[in-house]
């Protein structure tokens, strides 16, 4: 684990890295997905899609990965907006603004992932219940921009 200096944080950041898609529409909306209902971390929680960064993977590499994987869409990694850590203090989330390669692309989300979704404002993503509490966190961020 890496020290954190910052003050009314952590006091380490965990080894793990994840990644985190913040991919919007033409219209402002950003995709939410809620996880699958089999999964071991958060099942049925509502997130942007993300996952963890593999062994020797690059960020931006990771995010186009997951992208791929749960949703079946292809995006190009714009830029690193923001960090959280995960609910467990597992992970170090890095989150990515991405843009939607192929606008033509049906969402076709991972059988086993993804149980839903949803192309959503930030008002619609704040009323989802449950929601992973960063997410939450960035939202409300949003609305004071």
């Amino acid at each position: 684990m890496t020290l954190m200096s910052t003050p009314n944080a952590l006091k380490y950041l965990p080894d793990k890295h994840g990644v985190v898609a913040v991919l919007q529409d033409d219209s402002g909306r950003y995709l939410f997905i809620r996880r699958g209902l089999k999964l071991t971390r958060a099942p049925g929680w509502w997130c942007f899609v993300g996952g963890e960064v593999e062994p020797g993977e690059a960020q931006d590499a990771a995010i186009v990965r997951e992208v791929q994987e749960e949703v079946g869409l292809v995006v190009r990694p714009i830029n690193k907006i923001h960090e959280s850590v995960s609910p467990k203090g597992e992970y170090l989330l890095h989150w990515w603004r991405v843009e939607l390669l192929d606008r033509t692309r049906i969402i076709a989300p991972h059988p086993d992932e993804v149980a839903e979704a949803r192309w959503l404002s930030v008002e619609e993503g704040l009323r989802l219940e449950p929601i992973l509490p960063g997410l939450n966190l960035w939202l409300e961020s949003q609305l004071k921009e």
